[in-house]
């Protein structure tokens, strides 16, 4: 089972009003990063909250990759395989964490896996955005993009230092 138990409405409606005044529009500078901020904020939130329950941590722990399972539908199609490829092989290739961010509202590699895996995982609420966040399915996916971008800060954390040390040393 999925669904968190006692999930708490505030919650709900925090990440509802976020998706809310972000669907439906076109993609803008500053909408990528500003999707990885709220979404790191609001697992950090809520996880504290699902430990205060005394609920099984491993049912939110972040996934490593995307499961074969997900991959393995009909519905995973080349293009979703090239936005994989590109989080995992080609991190670098992104100019800046909002970039990063846009990426995964466009490429439709975001939606796809909620759709998909709330097929895969008999898990309907995963796969409706403004109910997701009491689905465990959420925290697994929502913690793989946020390692992602962890890793891809990491990366642009060791370029800007080379950078510098170059400068410095001329």
């Amino acid at each position: 089972m999925a669904k968190i138990p006692n999930f708490p409405q505030r919650l709900m409606d925090e990440h509802a009003r976020w998706h809310m005044s972000h669907m439906n529009r076109d993609v803008h500078s500053g909408d990528g990063i500003s999707f990885l901020r709220f979404h790191r904020r609001f697992l950090r939130k809520v996880l504290r909250w699902y430990k205060g329950q005394g609920l099984d941590h491993q049912r939110v722990t972040a996934w490593s990759r995307i499961p074969s399972a997900v991959k393995a539908t009909p519905g995973w199609d080349s293009q979703l395989q090239e936005a994989e490829d590109r989080m995992v092989k080609r991190l670098g290739s992104f100019k800046s964490s909002d970039e990063l961010g846009r990426f995964l509202l466009t490429s439709s590699l975001h939606d796809s896996i909620h759709v998909l895996g709330s097929e895969v995982y008999g898990d309907p609420d995963f796969g409706v955005i403004l109910r997701s966040p009491r689905s465990t399915l959420f925290y697994r996916w929502h913690g793989l993009i946020d390692r992602w971008w962890r890793k891809y800060q990491q990366l642009n954390k060791s370029k800007e230092t080379k950078t510098k040390t170059v400068k410095s040393a001329r």
